[in-house]
């Protein structure tokens, strides 16, 4: 009888620590209930640029979540002509509008909607006292500057040193090529305008690079007249930043 009380004694902290690792293991492996990746909420953030000129259409960009292939955009209650980046980017078309403020109002096919009040800004703008805009076309696959654009920039330039506007340099493609190669070629031409534009005089601080690729034709169709109107870069002052 003694020898099996010290027995049962002797087993006693084996089987205890035995039912203990069991109780951790199991506290430390949850059941799996699986996991729900929750819908991104439809929001609209920013537009950019937020503000341009009264009486003419400009490309622009929204920025938010939710964004889905077939989102549309209003500007004004107008169509912006929205064209899909990615789930936080759509780019548009701001179409001519009057003197004021305007909603920007995102629209997805499920019927959601979201808008940024009063998120773009239009102004009138006398051509007296503006810069004008200049379009510099490029050669097929190149953004070498040759004699004539260069000089369609130091006309730029000459007004640019000399105001305070900012400065949209926007770069564009045909749409031979990869979406990926062109919004590269574009980018490649604006930095080539942008940088002629600094070395000129322009402070770098109103200069804005951006671009479009093939995204926003300046015309459309598919022979060497279209290709060539829309192989460029469109230097706008006062839609920068």
């Amino acid at each position: 009888m003694r020898t099996r009380l010290l027995l049962v004694l002797a087993l006693a902290p084996c089987l205890l620590a035995s039912k203990c690792g069991k109780r951790v293991e199991e506290e430390e492996t949850p059941p799996d209930r699986g996991l729900n990746t929750p819908d991104v909420e439809l929001q609209v953030a920013s537009i950019d640029p937020n503000f341009g000129q009264a009486g003419s259409g400009f490309s622009a960009e929204v920025f938010g979540n939710g964004f889905v292939s077939g989102s549309n955009v209003e500007i004004g209650g107008l169509d912006a002509d929205a064209r899909f980046r990615d789930g936080s980017t759509l780019a548009v078309t701001v179409p001519a509008l009057s003197v004021g403020r305007y909603d920007v109002v995102v629209t997805n096919p499920d019927g959601d909607s979201s808008a940024l009040r009063k998120g773009l800004t239009l102004v009138a703008t006398s051509d007296d006292d503006r810069c004008r805009a200049v379009t510099i076309q490029f050669a097929f696959d190149s953004s070498v500057l040759d004699a004539a654009t260069r000089a369609a920039i130091e006309t730029a330039a000459a007004c640019l040193r000399n105001s305070t506007e900012f400065v949209r340099v926007e770069g564009h493609s045909d749409d031979r090529g990869t979406t990926e190669y062109n919004l590269a070629l574009g980018q490649r031409r604006s930095d080539t305008v942008a940088r002629y534009l600094v070395g000129l005089g322009v402070a770098p601080s109103r200069v804005q690079s951006v671009s479009y690729g093939e995204e926003s034709p300046a015309t459309s169709g598919s022979g060497e007249s279209e290709w060539a109107q829309n192989r460029r870069v469109e230097i706008l002052p006062g839609s920068g930043r």
